[in-house]
């Protein structure tokens, strides 16, 4: 029990006498958890929603108007043996036809006037890793009865290169933040340790075990992580908002995935910044205790 009290005393001395420091520090604090948060957040809306953009882009191939039947579903299966390719769909000219007035209603007079249904059948075919995508057009292109291909390479690249600058960008501010957390605190603990040197040789002179020396200075970053981390839950709810016209202006085409279990989020910041305050706490610790 005295022990316990001692321990409450010491941090409480140390909070009273170091409050510059504290402010500094939470605000470090937040900062870093607020820019992780965001990052992440934005990052995974911003992920989720390019793959359903990616999952958007297919190939689609036109077959010449003369082409028959069992030609037609010769090409299909031999199209979805070729590997990379996930599923063929077969649009026949009257579907396609139908689809093309849902788009250009204008036009339905002059496409009813006509003797002959102007727009081929068609395939779509979904593949399984858009850098195969140019590979299974040329081979789809070989074909005799197919007149053109359409693959939208460079949306494909763009987005393929989105995904990878996300993981690389979440990684890089992730090792900062950790650089930063454990800078911010250990450099807060040394001048704290300055302001208690001689209690702390004292302590040492009688042999007092390390944890009557460690303890009121984890203790006292602890509450500094809790604190921070409070005050960024309430930044990065506003943020999670805010993010979702950031992704949709950013990813116009695709379905914008607005959810984000901020729940858990918020739970691997708080043990993020606990486990990193005391880390950064302990390294300066070590040497004078």
């Amino acid at each position: 029990m005295f022990r316990f009290f001692y321990l409450l005393r010491q941090t409480m001395l140390l909070f009273k006498e170091s409050k510059k420091i504290i402010f500094i520090t939470i605000v470090f604090l937040t900062i870093g958890i607020v820019t992780l948060g965001s990052t992440y957040i934005i990052g995974t809306k911003l992920f989720q929603s390019s793959l359903s953009a990616t999952n958007k882009l297919n190939i689609t191939a036109f077959f010449s108007l003369d082409t028959t039947p069992q030609e037609i579903a010769n090409t299909t299966e031999e199209i979805k043996s070729i590997d990379g390719v996930k599923s063929v769909s077969l649009i026949t000219s009257e579907q396609a036809k139908q689809d093309f007035l849902n788009v250009f209603p204008q036009y339905k007079d002059i496409m009813n006037s006509l003797k002959r249904n102007p727009l081929p059948y068609t395939i779509k075919v979904e593949i399984s890793d858009l850098s195969s995508g140019e590979r299974i057009k040329d081979l789809i292109k070989d074909f005799p009865n197919i007149d053109s291909v359409v693959f939208s390479a460079d949306t494909a690249k763009k987005l393929n290169n989105l995904v990878k600058l996300l993981w690389t960008l979440f990684v890089s501010i992730l090792i900062v933040v950790i650089a930063e957390f454990i800078f911010i605190v250990q450099s807060s603990t040394s001048f704290l340790i300055d302001f208690r040197k001689t209690e702390i040789k004292v302590l040492n002179l009688i042999g007092a075990d390390k944890g009557f020396i460690e303890f009121p200075f984890l203790i006292l970053f602890s509450m500094f992580s809790i604190i921070a981390w409070a005050i960024s839950i309430l930044i990065l709810q506003k943020i999670n908002i805010w993010s979702d016209s950031i992704v949709q202006s950013l990813l116009p085409f695709s379905n914008v995935y607005f959810s984000v279990n901020t729940f858990n989020v918020f739970l691997s910041l708080l043990a993020f910044s606990l486990v990193l305050s005391i880390i950064g706490s302990l390294i300066p610790l070590r040497r004078v205790s």
